[in-house]
């Protein structure tokens, strides 16, 4: 009788360990109609359509996002290198925590320049345990003003990061 009471102490004690390692998850292959093969930026009308996703299901996909000067070998950006203040020619890095999306979605970035310009599109496929995922952007010819990066999967757009171009006196590291 004692015994089975201490396991069931010892279960209920590490369930909140247990709880606590979810934050280390990696993208698996999960049900074909929650996979996003395709991103696009308008929503596509109807449900149960490939790559319509449900908007707080696609929010849970994409996390953590994070624009800055450096990412780390774990594909994160350390707090010292967040910062949206970038000079002329320097990259400007987008990171996301991928793990609760499933293998084989897209994820997008749309880069928005000074008077709401679209300048590129970059996309990128969440890899069967990936945890992260790093958007890059080339600087050199943009001029100073205010930028955004739009994060998207599939027709859902899940964050929005600003930033600026500005003198290499006023720019982070």
């Amino acid at each position: 009788m004692k015994v089975s009471k201490l396991m069931a102490l010892l279960l209920i004690s590490a369930l909140p360990l247990a709880v606590a390692c979810k934050s280390h998850e990696t993208a698996e292959v999960d049900d074909k109609n929650d996979t996003a093969t395709q991103t696009t930026e308008k929503e596509i009308p109807g449900t149960n359509k490939p790559n319509d996703l449900n908007p707080v299901e696609a929010q849970t996909m994409v996390d953590d996002v994070t624009i800055g000067h450096k990412v780390e070998a774990d594909g994160t950006i350390a707090a010292a290198n967040q910062g949206d203040d970038f000079a002329p020619g320097q990259p400007v890095y987008v990171t996301m925590k991928v793990g609760d999306a499933p293998a084989g979605s897209k994820v997008k970035v749309a880069w928005y320049g000074p008077g709401e310009k679209k300048l590129n599109d970059d996309e990128k496929p969440v890899v069967a345990g990936q945890t992260y995922l790093t958007f890059e952007a080339k600087t050199d010819s943009w001029p100073k003003g205010d930028y955004r990066a739009e994060v998207w999967i599939g027709d859902e757009r899940v964050n929005q990061q600003q930033f600026n171009i500005t003198d290499k006196d006023n720019a982070g590291k």
